[in-house]
């Protein structure tokens, strides 16, 4: 992968006074570490590293010394790569080229997505210098403070491109198009089919991607006039109605869906440019079989356990007025025959 090679490429060199393995080097050997042994902590790696010295020489062709992984040296090429923002950025550039070429990996779909991650952490004084701060939480969690982690890969291994630790207070709209940017630099083209959750669906994003000559994929998000859009739609298509297929798939298989196209102009004002952008785009409406089958059962099986909380509800009703009325009360009689006779 030769990561050592770029790290030691991008990073400025440590001063005149250090000896033994190079920055890159470390860095493999804190990365191996932190693979292996699921540990990130950088006082444990000089003890690890002694103890399997000769298995790494041998692996790596490194001469490594007894002090080459003690903790302040490791923590100083972690501060430099904190420190050092651009050459971090052509470094995960570089890498990302050097694995698409050497292993010929195809370049034509690629996706990114944001997630949150909520920690039991006391928060400092300075607020803005750190990354953990109080946002919305998917976990439910609204007193812990939590990051966000944007991972940009690679289909269909899952390669990664682009990685990113934020603040935990942001909004994730305003990071796609910057991502889809250095995605087209470590991807080396603009044509790769842009995939990302209907987050990333604000007409910024689509229209800056678009002018770039960038090609998205996004579902739309069901706000505004698209819910009334949707149903006219399906309810009047105005173009044909084509059957889907998986490439896989033959003609004569059963499709996994249907759908149509509809394909609508679209404009937005760039307020630091003073320009409009205009573009084609074209919605998909699609119908799947297996997901509508899945919501079917889905809506059965809420609709049955909401009926069975009712005839539990009405029978400890029923066991209510019993209990206070006796049974040969005309209103018992009325309501419940079969318990009276």
């Amino acid at each position: 992968m030769e990561i050592a090679k770029c790290i030691d490429q991008k990073l400025k060199e440590p001063h005149g006074n250090h000896k033994g393995l190079s920055y890159g080097q470390l860095s493999v050997l804190l990365l191996t570490y932190i693979i292996t042994q699921s540990d990130h902590r950088l006082s444990a790696v000089e003890p690890w590293v002694e103890a399997h010295r000769k298995i790494l020489e041998l692996s790596t062709g490194w001469s490594i010394a007894e002090k080459d992984a003690s903790d302040d040296r490791l923590a100083r090429v972690v501060e430099e790569l904190g420190k050092q923002s651009s050459a971090r950025q052509e470094i995960e550039i570089k890498l990302g080229r050097h694995l698409i070429r050497s292993y010929e990996l195809p370049t034509e779909v690629a996706r990114a997505d944001t997630s949150s991650f909520s920690v039991n952490h006391q928060q400092g004084e300075s607020v803005e210098e750190s990354l953990l701060r109080y946002g919305y939480s998917k976990d439910q969690r609204p007193d812990l403070l939590q990051y966000r982690q944007l991972l940009a890969t690679l289909d269909p291994m899952g390669m990664p491109l682009i990685s990113a630790t934020l603040e935990g207070n942001g909004a994730d709209d305003p990071l796609y198009f910057p991502t889809w940017q250095k995605m087209a630099k470590v991807i080396g083209h603009k044509k790769f089919v842009f995939i990302a959750d209907c987050k990333a669906s604000s007409i910024a994003t689509r229209a800056q991607i678009a002018a770039n000559g960038g090609v998205y994929c996004f579902p739309v998000s069901m706000s505004g006039q698209h819910p009334q859009q949707l149903r006219q739609w399906v309810l009047d298509p105005p173009t044909e109605i084509l059957d889907i297929r998986l490439p896989r798939q033959d003609e004569q298989e059963a499709p996994v869906g249907k759908g149509f196209e509809v394909e609508l102009g679209k404009f937005w004002f760039k307020e630091d440019t003073h320009l409009w952008v205009r573009w084609q785009e074209r919605y998909l409406v699609v119908y799947s079989q297996s997901l509508a089958a899945s919501a079917i059962r889905g809506q059965q099986q809420r609709i049955n356990t909401a009926l069975t909380a009712l005839n539990k509800l009405a029978a400890k009703t029923r066991k209510s007025l019993i209990s206070f009325l006796p049974c040969n009360t005309p209103l018992i009689s009325k309501l419940f025959p079969s318990i009276t006779r």
